[in-house]
This record gives C-alpha cells, sequence and structure tokens, in this order.
C-alpha cells in the first residue's frame, strides 16, 4: 500500500459541509484574478464551509493575515473544523469572525489595512462602503456571486460608488 496526503482540491470535495464550497477551479480564480498575494491581508466574508479559506490560507502564508467573517456560526464551526483538519492546528495567520461584515469589520481597526476583500455572500452589494473604508489605496475587492442578476447589481453598484476602477467580471466552465 501507498498512503500519500490528499491535494487540497481532493480534500475540500470531500470534507464534511454545512454550506456549499468554493470548489478548486474557483477557488484558483479567485487567488488569481484577485492578486492575491504572500503576506497579504485579506478579508473573506461568507466563509462557508471553508474551501476559500483553506486555499487563501496557503496562498497568504503564515506572514499574511487572513480575516474571516461568517454570518452563520454553525458555519463558522464547521468551517473552523475543516481547516483546522487541513492544517493539523490553527493557522497562525487565520482569525474567524461571527456575524455580519459591515458590523464585525470595523471594530477590528483594519481602516485602510485590507489588502483583498473577498464577498461570497448573497448580497455583495451591501458591503461596498465598509469595503471602502477598509481597503487600502489599490486594494482589490471581489465578489463571488451565482448569478447575472446579482452580478449585474454587483456591477451597478459598484460604478455609482465612483470609489472603484471599472468592475470586471468572468465566468469559468469545467
Amino acid at each position: 500500500y501507498l498512503v500519500l496526503r490528499p491535494l487540497l482540491s481532493d480534500y475540500v470535495m470531500g470534507m464534511p459541509r454545512g454550506a456549499a464550497i468554493v470548489y478548486p477551479k474557483d477557488a484558483g480564480q479567485i487567488i488569481q484574478m484577485g492578486d492575491i498575494f504572500a503576506g497579504a491581508t485579506v478579508v473573506e466574508a461568507g466563509v462557508g464551509s471553508g474551501a476559500l479559506s483553506q486555499s487563501l490560507l496557503n496562498t497568504i502564508g503564515t506572514e499574511g493575515r487572513l480575516i474571516s467573517i461568517e454570518r452563520r456560526a454553525d458555519f463558522a464551526e464547521i468551517a473552523t473544523l475543516n481547516v483546522d483538519a487541513w492544517f493539523g492546528e490553527r493557522h497562525p495567520a487565520w482569525e474567524v469572525h461571527t456575524g455580519d461584515l459591515a458590523d464585525v469589520l470595523p471594530t477590528l481597526g483594519l481602516a485602510g489595512e485590507v489588502d483583498r476583500m473577498v464577498l461570497d455572500m448573497l448580497a455583495p452589494w451591501d458591503n461596498i462602503q465598509v469595503a471602502v473604508d477598509s481597503l487600502t489605496p489599490g486594494g482589490v475587492l471581489l465578489a463571488y456571486v451565482a448569478t447575472t442578476t446579482q452580478l449585474s447589481r454587483m456591477v451597478e453598484d459598484l460604478r455609482a460608488s465612483e470609489r472603484f476602477t471599472e468592475p470586471q467580471a468572468w465566468e469559468s466552465f469545467v
């Protein structure tokens, strides 16, 4: 017998779920298109089962900081168990908070210090102002949405805010 550690993509496809996961094909695009880098400070809102958190932590390393915010305590607990199981312990760059992004993030003292923000939620447009307040100049905001209606609303609201460059959209099929 030959026993090997699973690839992260294999692990996330089979780990316990409370919510739908960000699939590996999408996590790769989020990291690449969001220009997420080693040492970055990243805010992730909508942690779900923790699949994207694992990819983000692999990317930012121990010198970065991942602040994950989840509205539902039961999802936050599942995500914490999944991520801790993958790394074998709590990743030193990771912190998890429960509550609404717009309520929690301002209490963390990160105004103008967030390099990247990833929103995986039903109404990401409701959090444009907290993104504006938290992102460093040149910071990147990503919204992971499931429908063209959500995409359209997000683009329209980003344009109306006049605080971001022209939004880019993409999708992938595997």
